[in-house]
Parts: C-alpha cells; structure tokens; sequence
C-alpha cells in the first residue's frame, strides 16, 4: 500500500514540476509579447517626434526599435513552437516587422540625399502605421491566447498540487496506521516473551521445589530403611548370631567336631552385623539426630578414611548450641556427596573438612588435591544446566533453605563450599534430638 500511493505521489509531483515549468514558460512568453508591445509604442512615438521635428536621431531610435521588434518576435516564435496557433501568427507578424526595418532603412538613405517629397512620405508613414496597426493586432491576440492558455496550466498545476497534497497525506496516514500497527505487534511480542520467560522462572521454581521435595523424600526413606535395618534385619541377624553361640557351647561340651564350622558361622555373623550397622548408619546416622552435625560429620569422616584409604583432616564447628535440623541434615548430605564425588572421581590423597558456624550462618568447605573437576561438567553447573542428584543436588537442597553453593577447579585441586543461613532458619525440631522421632 505504502509502495503504491508513493509511486502515485512520485507521478503526481513529476505532473507537478512539468506544469510548473509549462506555466513560467507562459509568463517568459507573456513578457516578451509586452515588451514587443511596449517597443512598437515607442518606434511609433519616435516616428511622430520625427514628423513633428524633421530630427534624423528619432528616426534612427525608430530604427533600432524596429530591429528589436524584429528579434524579439523570433524569439516569441522560438518559444512558441508548441503551438501552432501562435506560430500562424507569429509567420504574420516577422514579415511586418522585417518590412518595418526595411522601410526606416529606406528613409534613412532618403534622408541623406535630401527631404522626401511630401506624398511620397505621406503615402510611407500611412503604410508603416497599418504595419503598426496589424502588428499590435497580432500581440494582442498572441497575448489574449497566453493567458488563456496561463489560466488553463495553472489550474493544472493547482489540481495536481492538491492531488500531490491528498496522496503525500494518505501515503503519512497509512504509514501511521501501520506504524501503529508494529507497534502494537512489537508489545505483544514482548508480551509473549514476557509470559514466556515468567513460564520458564515458574517450570525452574516447580523444579527447584520438586528437586527439593525429591531430597527430602529421599532422606525420609533413608531414615526408615535405616531404622528397618536395625531395628528388624539387625535384631534377626543378632539373635541368629546369639542361637549360634549358643549352639558352640553344646557342641563343644558334647564333644562334636563342629565348633570351627560353627565359629566362621559367627565371624560372618559378625560381619554381617558390622555392615548392616554401617549402611543403616550411612543411610541416617543416629548420630546426627543424637549429638549434631559436628558428631556426625567426624564419625563419618573418620569412617570414609578408613574404606577409601584418603586422609581425610577434619576440623569441626564446636559450637554449644545444635544448628536447626534442617540445616545440619542439609550440610551432612552436601558432606557425603562431596566425599563421594572425591572418591570416585579426583583420585585425591588428602582432603580438608572444615565446618564453622556463627549466629547468622553455617559453612561446610570441603578441599581435596585431586585432578580437578572437567572444565565442561563445571561450566554446566554455573549455568545452572548440570542435571543429575551431585552438584546440581547439593545446590538445590542448599537453595530450598536460602542457601548457596560455591565450587572452584584447578589443577591443583576442587574446593566446594556451602554456606546456608541459620539466623532465619527455624528453630530446630525437638524431635531432632530423639532418633525416634522420624517418621
């Protein structure tokens, strides 16, 4: 549209240019056919000063009016060859005009010789005045035509005018009106990618929210499996282990030959006993739930030292007062993760453990001078894409608590570091100090 009412603007202002030229090419035609006017009434105001003085420089002034009235009519002709009417008029009046010239040459040779005879003169000036007479009829009606024709290219040029004016208008009224329009496309576009990325915070949150909740299942079936395996399967396996014993001592007194069958029974008994204990209490440590996060996190230090072969030096918080539940269960899960990772992946020798707490904030650093974490795996995890329950895990139970994680690589080594709030943390459940108050 836009397109279309510009090619009609384009057309209608050349329209526009060429009419404008068609009429001061009138007027430059209507100022010479005055001037011509205005030179014919002086040849012939010189030709009266002549009789009435007998004065030879009048004649010679209506001479070279005369040959001015002869070169402004060729070019009155040059400029009139569009059209045929003044042209008729025009092949009239040049010959008039040449006649003209020739005659004031004529009484100019004549007046050096001596007076003209008074009906020869007579008869001279009467043919010079209907040449007047016949020229000035000719300017008159050449003028009469240029404003007629003036009048008609005006009025084209008005037209054309207005036309140009009302297309240029409509052409800025639908260049408004689409403009409004993108401009109205533009804020639903931003409209819609508003609502978009307020969608991807609410999918990141209900992720978030569902990571959470995932760990927080996850930690009440590990307490309840913990608690199965000693309360149920070790109560079996300690009473089988006691019928054994007991078995032993029979046999023995009766003198058969199966005590030593009979106490490699026990020994694996004993084992078995040994690792049920141990995956019940990795699974939820009494501890923690006993004694606190401090306890808890050295017990299973000094535990996992002992089955990866890794020093492990821990240097614990000593605080007086227990750090909510939420809290010291959040900082020992981000402990077993992070020495989990370190054992299966930074083929370390020596870790550093290190929990400080104060009133506003407890901080698990965990440092280890293995291989460093890939470059790749630790980019994911600041752009907030690492998927799976490790890094990405610890960081969401930290941020459900208003918490933060914090990791550094190199070749030197990987230094993780959790800090959550305890300040605005709530109070610790009582229940918390009681293993049986899990459910």
């Amino acid at each position: 549209m836009i397109i279309t009412t510009g090619v009609i603007a384009y057309f209608t202002e050349a329209g526009v240019m060429n009419s404008r030229t068609w009429v001061l090419h009138t007027y430059q035609v209507k100022d010479d056919l005055e001037e011509l006017q205005a030179t014919l009434n002086e040849m012939r105001a010189s030709g009266e000063l002549y009789l009435l003085t007998n004065n030879k420089s009048e004649l010679l002034r209506s001479r070279e009016q005369a040959g001015k009235i002869r070169d402004l009519a060729g070019t009155v002709q040059r400029l009139t060859q569009d059209n045929p009417s003044q042209q008729r008029r025009m092949e009239m009046l040049r010959p008039l005009a040449d006649n003209q010239v020739a005659q004031l040459d004529s009484f100019i040779d004549s007046y050096t010789k001596g007076p003209l005879a008074t009906p020869e003169l007579r008869k001279s000036l009467d043919e010079a005045s209907a040449r007047r007479q016949q020229i000035a009829s000719a300017i008159v009606e050449m003028q009469a035509e240029e404003e007629r024709l003036l009048k008609i290219r005006l009025d084209t040029w008005d037209v054309l005018f207005k036309r140009n004016i009302i297309t240029l208008g409509a052409t800025f009224a639908i260049a408004a009106i689409l403009l409004a329009y993108n401009f109205r496309l533009l804020l639903a576009e931003i409209a819609r990618r508003e609502e978009m990325e307020r969608l991807e915070r609410q999918n990141a949150e209900s992720y978030r929210a569902l990571s959470a909740r995932i760990l927080q299942l996850q930690d009440v079936e590990r307490r309840k499996i913990a608690r199965e395996l000693h309360d149920s399967v070790g109560q079996y396996l300690t009473g089988l282990k006691l019928n054994l014993g007991h078995l032993q001592t029979s046999n023995t007194a009766a003198g058969s030959d199966s005590p030593a069958l009979l106490s490699e029974t026990i020994e694996l008994m004993d084992r078995a006993i040994g690792e049920v204990r141990t995956i019940s209490h990795l699974l939820h440590p009494p501890l923690l739930d006993e004694l606190g996060l401090d306890s808890a996190a050295r017990w299973y230090v000094e535990g996992f030292s002992k089955r990866s072969g890794i020093e492990v030096r821990f240097q614990g918080g000593d605080t007086e007062e227990r750090l909510p539940k939420e809290v010291e269960l959040a900082l020992f899960r981000v402990l077993q993760e992070a020495l989990t990772n370190v054992h299966r992946h930074a083929n370390a020798r020596l870790v550093h453990v290190v929990i400080t707490c104060t009133d506003k904030e407890a901080v698990l650093v965990v440092e280890d001078d293995g291989k460093g974490i890939p470059r790749e795996v630790l980019e994911r995890f600041r752009t907030g894409l690492a998927s799976g329950i490790g890094l990405a895990g610890m960081r969401e139970r930290l941020v459900e608590l208003g918490g933060a994680l914090k990791v550094e690589s190199g070749a030197a080594g990987s230094t993780l570091r959790a800090t959550l709030p305890t300040a605005n943390n709530p109070a610790r459940d009582e229940s918390a100090t009681s293993p049986t108050g899990a459910n």
